[in-house]
């Protein structure tokens, strides 16, 4: 009786998440889709500034603290989109690489700089940085 009863209560659990899934499968293939259009001369405009804009810092340290990469110093965030397989790399990361104080982190630099991470805001600032930050 007591497998019944989990039986079902894994059930219900995995049709919650299933959909939950398919509601956010779709956004992640957009941003993927998104960043696989990026322009290498838009990630070059990017790493030949001195000091970036703080909306760009911003999202370019999200996309590296989900990437396991605690450096965001500017040198490094360079170094980074100067990789031949910038976009391969965001678009086929694994997000079960995702750590729980990872996942914590990047929370947090959502809610202290969530503004840099609005599309009207990152698009304006640059046209590179929007689809990294619809990543984020």
């Amino acid at each position: 009786k007591k497998l019944a009863t989990e039986e079902v209560s894994l059930s219900e659990r995995k049709g919650l998440v299933q959909s939950e899934l398919s509601e956010v499968e779709p956004l992640i293939e957009q941003a993927k889709k998104a960043v696989g259009q990026i322009k290498s001369d838009n990630i070059n405009e990017i790493r030949s500034l001195k000091m970036p804009p703080d909306a760009i810092r911003d999202v370019l340290e999200g996309v590296l603290r989900i990437m396991g990469n605690p450096d965001t110093s500017w040198n490094n965030m360079k170094k980074f989109l100067g990789s031949r397989q910038v976009k391969d790399e965001i678009i086929d990361f694994d997000a079960r690489r995702i750590t729980p104080h990872i996942r914590k982190d990047v929370k947090k630099l959502l809610a202290e700089k969530g503004n840099s991470f609005e599309h009207a805001v990152i698009y304006r600032v640059s046209v590179a940085a929007a689809p990294l930050a619809s990543w984020v």
